[in-house]
């Protein structure tokens, strides 16, 4: 039976969620900015085989504009266990989500994934193109049915025994060695296999050798120093300092030119202060908030409108700025410097003289946020004296695309000469923040 005042949810009575609804939802609770609910994560528990087939007994309620929904989400490591409530509430007049809240498993209090799974459901079936019959959604869930029948199945029963048994076949070498050494076998699998070159499989890439590249990341830095663990953060910088060295920041700059869409980028500014948050953590003074979780690799589960233009533009502004300034502009990866391991920047363009900054706004009023009378804000200008720091530059051109550049091509240009006291300021605020908010994660 449904509960007091709710109706069983049909096809034709769900409240419609569309992505923009979802999109501002997410981006404007913080449940869903940490760590822990990141992108990947997010996107897995809105994927549609999990949702559909784990949602069920779906009742609806209405009083005036606001609908509440709820229902029962199978759990998918336990499918025999209690399923969870999960109710998501909306305002139908003003097309907002107004929560989504999860009320049994143990991450619920944190914006958990059965929230999302639940939301994306609600979504799909508001994409649902129009149909004759109308489909209640008040019944049990197809992934709480699994096993009712059939409890378990014997390995001998999974396909026909052959008559004659094969013979194993195995390596005779690797039988030999392992009796002879006493090594276990995956330690001579993982042997042979790097000695006939097989190293990309699914068992030996999580025994390879990390790269002198991916030696550069804090991650690796931190387990290579776990049995004696620095006591202080500049220990662990100092540490850092040794390990890192020029040709291998070089390298790492070249490696990940294409920024985003390389997996390794995001690897090294992991636990990093980059330039776009200097002029934050210089000036942040809570040492347990979003700025800590962004550092820690916390993202945005969408981008939004302005971001999208912003990276659609970018290209295209540097070709209008390569033609005004006559120059031309090479693409740059994550600049590290071994001085200080802990920072890192990734302009958007450099050349022989110049660190390259793009910035695309969507609108007059988040101009101001970048240039006001031809003057570069406090924070882009922090943002810009690190990257010549780190890249070694005398000038930068900061470049920010007027607001109907689709049409107009027009760009602001500023040059900007590097301050060498400003970053040594800028450098030690950022070590302070650091060794207050970032060291005592990575070392927990």
């Amino acid at each position: 039976m449904t509960d007091i005042g709710y109706v069983k949810a049909q096809s034709d009575n769900l409240p419609k969620i569309d992505v923009f609804m979802m999109t501002a939802y997410f981006t404007s609770n913080s449940d869903f900015t940490s760590t822990e609910i990141k992108g990947v994560k997010a996107a897995r528990s809105a994927r549609e085989t999990y949702g559909d087939s784990a949602v069920g007994y779906v009742q609806v309620k209405r009083e005036g504009n606001i609908c509440t929904v709820k229902a029962r989400i199978t759990p998918e490591h336990n499918v025999r266990q209690k399923c969870y409530s999960v109710t998501l509430v909306c305002d139908e007049a003003e097309e907002t989500v107004l929560s989504v809240q999860c009320e049994d498993c143990a991450a619920h209090k944190g914006g958990c994934k059965h929230a999302i799974a639940f939301l994306a459901w609600v979504h799909r079936r508001s994409e649902e193109p129009p149909s004759t019959s109308i489909e209640c959604y008040w019944k049990k869930s197809k992934l709480s049915s699994v096993g009712t029948s059939l409890k378990f199945i014997k390995a001998k029963d999974m396909c026909d025994i052959p008559k004659k048994q094969p013979q194993p076949v195995c390596d005779a070498n690797i039988a030999q060695a392992s009796t002879s050494s006493g090594e276990s076998f995956l330690s001579l699998l993982i042997k042979y296999s790097k000695e006939v070159g097989d190293t990309d499989n699914q068992l030996t890439k999580y025994y390879n050798e990390p790269s002198d590249i991916e030696k550069l990341s804090i991650h690796y830095l931190v387990s290579m120093v776990q049995e004696d663990k620095p006591k202080t953060p500049q220990e662990f910088i100092d540490y850092c300092k040794k390990q890192m060295h020029t040709k291998m920041c070089n390298e790492a700059a070249q490696a990940t030119i294409n920024q985003r869409d390389c997996p390794l980028w995001y690897e090294l500014r992991y636990a990093r202060i980059t330039a776009s948050k200097a002029y934050e953590a210089a000036h942040c003074k809570s040492f347990e908030g979003s700025l800590t979780e962004t550092i820690m690799g916390a993202s945005k589960l969408r981008d939004t409108d302005a971001m999208k233009r912003g990276r659609e533009l970018e290209s295209e502004v540097i070709k209008v700025v390569q033609k005004i300034k006559k120059i031309k502009i090479k693409k740059c990866g994550i600049i590290l410097s071994p001085l200080y391991p802990i920072m890192g920047a990734s302009p958007d363009g450099e050349t022989d003289d110049y660190s390259i900054e793009i910035k695309c706004p969507s609108s007059e009023k988040s101009v101001c946020q970048y240039i006001k009378n031809n003057e570069v804000s406090a924070k882009c200008m922090a943002q810009v004296q690190l990257q010549m720091h780190l890249s070694q530059k005398n000038k930068a051109l900061f470049c920010v695309a007027h607001t109907d550049f689709e049409k107009s091509k027009n760009v602001t240009i500023v040059e900007v000469d590097y301050n060498k006291e400003m970053c040594e300021r800028l450098i030690h605020k950022c070590t302070i923040f650091w060794a207050n908010a970032i060291f005592p994660v990575i070392f927990k």
